[in-house]
């Protein structure tokens, strides 16, 4: 029988865990990509480059020791990375135009005035 776990508890279920601390990280950098705007398909082809490099680099010797892990991350783990890292970008985006639909609303500048 094959177990999934959701979330990491302790650094041997790092990657296998479909989330772990490394998934704060994903989220942060969608985020921080969606409030300085960048090109969505642009950094998403980013993530998912990184991800397919990561694969590829946790299945080597020198990769494990680089990312500090026994083995690639399970299939669900690079789902959420690459899931959470979209979700960070819409938050960034979604907070910038609350920033304009409150400059473009009259009464906030009525009230500042």
């Amino acid at each position: 029988m094959i177990s999934m776990k959701l979330i990491a508890t302790n650094k041997s279920e790092q990657n296998v865990a479909a989330i772990d601390p490394w998934t704060l990280v994903h989220l942060s950098m969608g985020l921080a990509s969606g409030l300085t705007e960048l090109p969505f398909r642009s950094v998403m082809g980013a993530a998912i480059a990184y991800e397919i490099v990561e694969q590829w680099g946790q299945r080597t010797k020198f990769g494990q020791r680089l990312f500090r892990v026994s083995g690639p991350e399970s299939p669900s783990n690079v789902v959420m990375d690459i899931v959470t890292f979209a979700g960070g970008y819409w938050l960034g985006q979604r907070w910038n135009r609350s920033r304009d639909e409150r400059f473009a609303d009259s009464s906030f500048q009525d009230e500042n005035s």
